[in-house]
C-alpha cells in the first residue's frame, strides 16, 4: 500500500468499546480540547500583562447510530448509569479512523467513559412518509482521559 501523506478522509472508521468492535455508527463528534488562559500583571511593571496557561477543558465525546431491533447496547449502557453502577458503566472507547483499504490510520482512546446522556430517535413521517429517514440513536459520553494516537 503507498504511504498516505495527505489529509485523511472522514467516512471510514469503526468504535470499540471495551474492545469489542460496535458497529453501526454513522457520525462521531470527537471532543476539541480547550486550555484557559490567566493573565497576571507584576506589580513592578503594571503596563504589560502576562499569560500563563490554566485548566485544560475537554468537550464531550458524541456518537451517533443506527437504531437496531436486537441492540440495546447503548441503552443498557445508559441504564447502568441510572442505575448507579458506576464500575461496570466505566468503559473504555476507541475510535479509529481507517484509510480506503481498512487499516488504521489514527486512534482516539477515552478511559473510564460512561454515558451522561442518551437520546432515541426522532420518529416522524416526513415529506417522503418515512421511507428516506433513518432512526438514530445518539449517545454522550464523558470520560476521564483521552489520548491520540496511530
Amino acid at each position: 500500500m503507498p504511504d498516505r501523506h495527505g489529509p485523511m478522509r472522514t467516512g471510514r472508521f469503526t468504535v470499540e468499546i471495551d474492545d469489542v468492535e460496535t458497529s453501526g455508527f454513522k457520525r462521531i463528534d470527537i471532543p476539541s480540547t480547550t486550555t484557559q488562559q490567566v493573565e497576571y500583571r507584576e506589580g513592578k511593571d503594571p503596563d504589560h500583562h502576562r499569560k500563563l496557561w490554566g485548566q485544560t477543558e475537554y468537550e464531550d465525546l458524541t456518537m451517533e447510530r443506527g437504531a437496531k431491533k436486537d441492540d440495546t447496547t447503548l441503552f443498557d449502557w445508559r441504564k447502568s448509569v441510572i442505575q448507579g453502577q458506576m464500575e461496570e458503566a466505566r468503559k473504555s472507547v476507541a475510535v479509529i479512523l481507517q484509510d480506503e483499504v481498512g487499516e488504521q490510520q489514527v486512534r482516539w482512546e477515552f478511559t473510564k467513559a460512561w454515558p451522561k446522556q442518551y437520546d432515541p430517535p426522532t420518529l416522524e413521517t416526513g415529506s417522503q412518509g418515512g421511507q428516506g429517514n433513518v432512526a438514530t440513536e445518539t449517545v454522550i459520553i464523558v470520560y476521564d482521559e483521552m489520548e491520540r494516537s496511530q
